[in-house]
């Protein structure tokens, strides 16, 4: 369909350069609209800032397309500096790409952990406090839901932490499943008894079901979001 419309030839910069300058002036042009823009074979919801409606168009052979819808999609954000007439692409998406990556490693060592208290619950005379090794890891995992804080607080903002939501809330089991795994184990050492040993194990199986839903949660986020941006993870 052919319109005519009032446009500011801002438009659109290429995803791989991180900013784009333009003059601004006004002309009326003659375009086509209707264009359908898709991502992965889903319809892209083209909206600005404000949530209004925009749209692709067609002109001179060229398409158009709003670049903050686009770029969203793409797992980015958008500045824009008036004074400068510059718009700004930022990649959050890397960042919780990174966020991912230390959460699976911070699961994976504190399994191991629990896997050597089993080890101790199994051979009484090797068994030994293990309190001091997850007090290390503590620190990690605290610093880690302070990372979660801050990327949903104004100042560190992440237009796709959203897509962490269930890797996050299964981490967050695992983490206590663990936790309980390890009070659970320290009890066992104060009185290295049949039933605290017991007790340890049906904790122990808890933990592996949590941390494998977890850790399959955080491959998904990997195999669908990440492996198209070849990031490297």
């Amino acid at each position: 369909m052919k319109k005519r419309i009032p446009a500011i030839i801002l438009m659109f910069a290429l995803f791989l350069t991180t900013s784009y300058a333009a003059n601004t002036y006004r002309k009326t042009i003659t375009v086509t609209s209707g264009v359908n823009v898709e991502f992965n074979n889903e319809a892209i919801d083209m909206t600005d800032a404000n949530g209004k409606a925009v749209e692709a168009f067609i002109y001179n052979g060229t398409t158009y397309v709003p670049i903050r819808a686009v770029s969203n999609a793409f797992g980015a954000d958008i500045g824009y500096d008036r004074n400068t007439q510059t718009i700004s692409i930022y990649d959050d998406f890397s960042e919780v790409c990174a966020v991912a990556h230390e959460m699976s490693s911070i699961l994976s060592d504190y399994y191991n952990i629990v896997l050597m208290e089993l080890t101790g619950v199994a051979n009484k005379s090797v068994a030994t406090s293990m309190k001091d090794t997850v007090a290390e890891l503590d620190t990690r995992i605290d610093n880690m839901y302070d990372t979660f804080i801050y990327l949903t607080s104004e100042d560190g903002s992440n237009t796709n932490f959203d897509l962490l939501s269930e890797s996050i809330n299964k981490y967050h089991t695992a983490i206590m499943s663990c936790l309980a795994a390890t009070q659970s184990y320290e009890t066992f050492i104060g009185n290295q008894n049949d039933y605290n040993a017991n007790k340890f194990i049906d904790k122990f199986h808890v933990v592996v079901d949590d941390y494998a839903a977890a850790q399959t949660a955080i491959s998904d986020l990997f195999e669908e979001y990440s492996l198209w941006r070849d990031l490297g993870f």
